[in-house]
């Protein structure tokens, strides 16, 4: 029976349909099978699904469309079946850093217009966790399971911080996509309400702010080198008592 060891560097390839048929089978059968491996996968799904509906797409130069070829037919004459390279999340993301290097580092420019992106970004990956029923990679309360779990898949570190002596339990954690970028969200209860947190790099120069879209309110500010975006339909008083108590419990 396959292992974890074995199961993981074949996650990416088993997306892309890139198995033969037995190593399909039985990474299907370990996947069914393994509460490590099946989180894993269904996240690779959603990351996957997600760059394709709301990453630009961009025709890639013909020299280094050429390059890549020759590459490819490389690693097809002379490479172990098992020794793959880097995923295809690795080849992506490597992509996109030369796209925005070659276009003048305009990805890495910070202001009031990529902010409201951002929030609308934000407030739209809120609204899918609800409408597809995918809330959580990760459905636990307690943070030792959840903190952990984002370790790897993301450089942020979220605090797993559960609130629920103050009304507002943690549900658990999922990887979502914001600014083309894979981020953790911790998901909160309040009531009958969800309350999405959504983990950032700290902006330069922010201050706390109010957003109030399509019904929705959210809360941009930051605490060290994380900024956090909460978003959520509760009432307001209910949602600056969590702001309040997540703070605190951050700091």
């Amino acid at each position: 029976m396959m292992q974890c060891s074995d199961a993981r560097p074949r996650l990416e390839a088993h997306l892309d349909n890139e198995l033969d048929e037995a190593e399909r089978a039985a990474l299907d059968d370990h996947i069914a099978s393994c509460a490590d491996c099946a989180p894993e996968a269904l996240a690779l799904e959603r990351l996957r699904d997600d760059i394709r509906a709301s990453a630009s797409a961009y025709r890639a130069p013909a020299a280094l469309r050429s390059q890549i070829r020759a590459a490819l037919r490389r690693d097809a004459s002379g490479a172990p079946a098992i020794a793959r390279g880097p995923g295809w999340l690795a080849v992506a993301a490597s992509i996109m850093i030369a796209v925005a290097l070659g276009s003048g580092g305009t990805w890495l420019i910070s202001g009031d217009r990529q902010r409201d992106a951002i929030a609308d970004e934000v407030i739209d990956s809120h609204l899918r966790s609800l409408l597809a029923e995918h809330l959580t990679d990760v459905a636990s309360s307690d943070k030792h399971t959840v903190k952990p779990w984002f370790g790897g898949r993301t450089e942020l570190s979220p605090p797993g911080i559960n609130l629920a002596a103050e009304g507002f339990p943690l549900v658990g954690g999922r990887l979502d996509l914001i600014d083309g970028k894979p981020v953790p969200a911790l998901v909160y209860r309040a009531g009958k309400h969800i309350i999405n947190v959504f983990v950032l790099p700290a902006g330069h120069g922010d201050h706390p702010e109010t957003v109030h879209r399509q019904g929705y309110t959210l809360r941009h500010w930051n605490e060290g080198d994380l900024g956090y975006w909460a978003v959520s339909d509760a009432s307001p008083d209910e949602f600056s008592r969590f702001e309040h108590a997540f703070r605190a419990a951050a700091s």
